[in-house]
């Protein structure tokens, strides 16, 4: 029997119009108790598109994002790829002064948002930048806004501009990934080729990482349902577990951490996840444990697949496991090329190195975003001329990752050549931690590094003082209100002095462990502190802790604050900002800010 094989497609919309004609009636995406359907969300979709349009959005022009998760995500998301414009992602719980950075370092021509966020943030978010609301407030159309005509390019032509997503700078500053529409067209060409039709598919990852596009998309390429879990059903297990039962939700792309975490809740109720069948690993090294092996063995029509790639350069392997999942190798290797990738192991002169020999990862090919966003330094420091290619004018990335190719021509990841952290799915570059804590006048030198492995994987900051050290309290505040929740560090160290190679660098393996030091048991005093105290806790995976007790000294990390912060909100009911958590770690404190904001209230 002969593989048919669809006709490539034209536009990034390709996939999910067809749907849209196909099955209108269809549900297209679902969130806390509201769905759409493919037409409902279509209608939606283009009301707002044609608002961008007359307000200057138009394709190579950018427009930021920054909705509540819910059905109104997708319609934004949509609406802006329909507009011609590409989006720029942002966080509501980002520090404000980095939203206005990123903001006018890619030029947005305005913000789309909703009332939910614009009640809870200051009147000067976006700065100069107009917010337009998808369900409140509309700037005025700007007098050069053209009506769309029948004869304009289809919106998503594989040369648009589909995106610019910020990442962790190393040299202190966040850099913009600007992708084009091409790249995606190809890689949802080839999941159409590989998943199934009609999927119940759970997004889970941040608007703020390219992974989330390719959630929704994807999902409506296969006429398929996106089952978007709100903000405290993604730092819930229980409730991800029960969100999927609750939906039947069959496919689910997801951290390499939380799957892990989502297999073992597993263990104890399985009927929970008995609809899952399709599961995808992305952000860091794929790594099977027990409860996932158990997870994948209770059905034997399961697989897994893992997304290899970086915003760069969207998905370039993706290896797939199959059963009996008891089988599988707890670090299953990297795979071979897909979606028109090709993949270099290069050593320092960019010459390849024999097979089972370690190199640096190289991408060239189809999948290369365009570059960093008014930043041409960094772009031809990291997208290099590929020496390689029959093409001229031809490019490849510089991953930063090394590996080598194994026997059949099956690549494996080894880790990093440089700094980046990758944690808990986020990536992060230390040397912007670092370049923030050298600009306080008691610090002499930082250094950033991560501490463990998995789930209780956690940023340490060492530093030396200039003068009096300030205190990790004073350290945690500073950057809390400067960098987003995941990079910031839990712990911080002071020495006087770091210890060095023979070649005069820091020797980063040399580095003392941080020392936990619990404090002495404080017992909660009311039912606030009880509260606070418990929820802390069991975040920790502890039986109790003291209301003094400081939660990162403990093993609190990044990956937990935004579980505990939503938390409280729903058991103390008061809108208790994330920084919190870093300005006063302690079930003491936290209960005292959540008093100050009752009394607030009124």
């Amino acid at each position: 029997m002969t593989e048919h094989r669809a006709a490539p497609a034209r536009t990034v919309l390709e996939g999910y119009d067809a749907w849209v004609a196909k099955a209108p009636d269809e549900p297209a995406v679902t969130s806390g108790g509201s769905t759409l359907s493919y037409r409902e969300l279509d209608e939606a979709a283009e009301s707002l598109a044609a608002d961008l349009r007359a307000l200057g959005a138009g394709p190579e022009t950018v427009v930021g994002l920054c909705v509540e998760r819910g059905t109104g995500l997708a319609v934004a998301v949509l609406g802006v790829v329909k507009s011609g414009a590409a989006y720029l992602p942002l966080d509501p719980a980002h520090p404000a002064e980095r939203s206005r950075a990123v903001l006018a370092d890619a030029g947005a021509r305005l913000v789309v948002t909703d009332r939910s966020v614009s009640a809870g943030l200051d009147a000067e978010r976006w700065g100069p930048v107009p917010a337009h609301e998808l369900d409140g407030e509309h700037p005025p159309p700007v007098a050069a806004g053209p009506a769309r005509r029948a004869d304009d390019a289809p919106a998503g032509e594989a040369d648009q501009l589909l995106y610019v997503i910020y990442t962790s700078g190393s040299t202190g500053r966040p850099k913009g990934i600007a992708m084009q529409c091409g790249p995606q067209i190809t890689l949802l060409d080839w999941c159409r080729e590989h998943y199934a039709e009609r999927p119940v598919a759970l997004q889970y990852y941040p608007v703020t990482a390219d992974v989330a596009f390719l959630e929704l998309m994807s999902t409506w390429w296969l006429g398929g349902c996106a089952v978007i879990a709100t903000e405290p059903e993604r730092y819930d297990v229980p409730a991800l577990a029960a969100l999927t039962e609750r939906h039947g939700i069959t496919k689910a792309l997801l951290p390499v951490v939380v799957l892990d975490a989502l297999a073992r809740h597993g263990r104890t109720e399985p009927g929970r996840l008995a609809t899952l069948r399709e599961l995808i690993t992305t952000g860091d090294r794929q790594v099977i444990t027990s409860a996932v092996r158990e997870l994948c063995d209770r059905h034997p029509g399961t697989f897994l697949d893992n997304h290899y790639g970086s915003t760069e350069v969207n998905v370039v392997t993706a290896p797939r496991l199959t059963a009996p999942a008891a089988e599988w190798p707890d670090h299953p290797l990297t795979g071979r090329p897909m979606s028109g990738a090709r993949i270099y192991v290069l050593d320092d002169h960019l010459s390849p190195v024999p097979p089972n020999v370690q190199g640096e990862i190289y991408v060239g090919g189809g999948p290369l975003a365009r570059g960093y966003a008014g930043r041409p330094d960094l772009t031809a420091a990291a997208f290099l001329p590929d020496p390689y290619a029959k093409t001229p004018g031809a490019r490849m990335y510089r991953t930063g990752d090394l590996g080598r190719w194994r026997p059949g021509g099956v690549l494996e990841y080894l880790g990093r050549a440089d700094f980046q952290i990758k944690l808990h799915g986020y990536r992060v570059e230390p040397g912007e931690i670092e370049a923030l804590l050298r600009e306080r006048t008691d610090v002499e030198r930082a250094v950033v590094v991560r501490i463990g492995e998995g789930r209780d994987a956690y940023l340490a900051a060492y530093l030396t003082a200039d003068g009096e050290p300030p205190t990790p309290d004073d350290l945690r505040e500073y950057l809390a209100v400067r960098l987003p929740a995941p990079m910031v560090p839990s712990r911080y160290v002071v020495l006087p002095e770091f210890p060095m190679t023979g070649t005069g660098k820091v020797d980063r393996r040399a580095l003392p462990l941080p020392d936990g030091g619990d404090r002495p048991w404080v017992a909660p005093r009311d039912e606030t502190e009880r509260t606070a105290a418990r929820i802390l806790a069991q975040a920790l995976g502890r039986d109790r802790i003291g209301v003094t007790d400081d939660f990162f000294r403990l093993g609190g990390h990044s990956l937990l604050v935004t579980q505990v912060v939503h938390r409280l909100r729903a058991e103390l009911g008061v809108q208790l900002p994330l920084r919190a958590v870093f300005e006063r770690p302690t079930a003491a404190g936290l209960a005292q800010e959540a008093r100050r904001l009752r009394g607030e209230r009124g």
